[in-house]
Formats: structure tokens, sequence, C-alpha cells
């Protein structure tokens, strides 16, 4: 049996919660109705397992997931930054940025060609890069280049290292979830599940299937130990 629906996940350890809700996938291990309200015994020790997926990423939640601190600075794009080849000898532009990642940059001509990157002198199709600094062949003179790149920004934003396995082991959750009718499948209500006593199983992992929006998170494992470690409310 399994409910889908919106959790906040509380940190055991440190008595916070996640500052965002998560998208939550629970599967009671049943193929009968829910339990009563006043707690939940496991017939055959059937496990409670599910997934929390976090879709609405920011850098606070991600430090909250992964249990890392935040610092400043950023890493960014630039994106068809435009450079006109100056006539005369030699035929170099500068980029605008200074902390270019090195190999990140993708060279476009004004013919829509793409540029190879070499070591020695460029030919017509091709460019050199020092630095910041790139040259190109006399060909290109007085011609419009596009470049985008990397590059890290120290002035502004904020970073996370991200720690798969540093994510909390044991967490609450509260959760609303979705219960939808046994016969037509029609949504029918939501009801509260509140779970005392949670365990990751697996390391924080982030997924982006092709034509969805990416998201991160984890599955974790109820420990349904005495009544009351699992509380579903009806309305």
């Amino acid at each position: 049996m399994k409910l889908i629906g919106r959790g906040l996940v509380i940190d055991a350890e440190r008595g916070e919660n996640f500052p965002d809700y998560g998208d939550v996938e629970i599967d009671f291990g049943l193929a009968v109705a829910l339990p009563s309200p006043a707690g939940f015994v496991s017939p055959n020790d059937a496990a409670i397992t599910g997934k929390i997926a976090w879709y609405d990423l920011n850098a606070e939640l991600l430090a909250a997931v992964t249990g890392d601190a935040l610092s400043a600075g950023t890493g960014a794009r630039a994106e068809a930054e435009p450079h006109q080849v100056p006539t005369e000898p030699p035929h170099e532009v500068e980029l605008v940025e200074t902390t270019v990642v090195p190999l990140s940059e993708i060279v476009i001509g004004d013919d829509n060609w793409r540029l190879r990157r070499v070591d020695g002198t460029p030919g017509p199709d091709e460019y050199a890069v020092d630095g910041t600094a790139l040259t190109f062949h006399a060909a290109r003179a007085g011609l419009y280049v596009y470049v985008d790149y990397f590059y890290s920004d120290a002035g502004g934003g904020k970073t996370v290292v991200v720690s798969p396995f540093s994510s909390p082991t044991a967490f609450k959750l509260l959760a609303t979830l979705r219960l939808y009718d046994g016969d037509d499948g029609l949504y029918e209500r939501e009801l509260v599940l509140a779970a005392e006593r949670c365990r990751r199983t697996g390391p924080l992992a982030a997924e982006s299937p092709a034509a969805e929006p990416g998201s991160f998170g984890f599955a974790f494992a109820v420990e349904n130990r005495v009544p009351g470690d699992v509380v579903v409310h009806f309305p």
C-alpha cells in the first residue's frame, strides 16, 4: 500500500526542521486498509519504507539536507559573450571575467561555426588560449565571436559542498498523504502521518529524468517499535 503527499523532515539530532516541504512516497508493505489513528502495529513485521525528494532547490535547503555549511561565492556561466576580433595583430580578445574555469570555453563564430581550440598558432577555424586571452587567425579579423564559459564569482551567491553521506541519518517525518478510493482510484481525502523514528537508508541522490524537473532526496525506513512511533491522523 503506497501513499504519496508532502512532508516535513525534522532532524532528530539537531532538533531543526528542513526549510521546505518535500514530496513523500510511503509504502506500508501491506495489502490491507490503513490502521487506526491510535498507533500502528505491523502484522508479520511488514516494513514501512519511503522516499522523499525536493524539487524547489535553494542553498539553505541543500545545506540543511546535506548537513553542510554555506559559504560565500558562486559559480556562473557567461553565455554568448560577444567579442570583435581586432583587425590588427595580435588578433586577441580578452574575456570579461577574470576567474575563468580552464577548458570550459565554447567559441562560436559569426558564421555559427564552432571554433576548435589548439595549443599552437590557430588556423582560420581555430583559436588559442592564454589565461583569459583568446587569439584568432587573421581570417577572423574584424569579425565577431561569441564565447560561453564558466567562471567563479567570489563576490556574490552562495556555495554548498555536497557530501552525499553527511545527510542526517535519524529524523522525524510529518506528512500529509493522499488517500484514494480503492475502487475507482479517485482522490478521496488527505490524512496526516507522524513518524517518530525514521532512518535514511541510502545516500543523497540527485536525478533529472528526461523532460522532468530535477530533484534530490533519499530513501528511508520507518522504525515502528512501540505504539506511537507511527501515528495516522484522519480528518
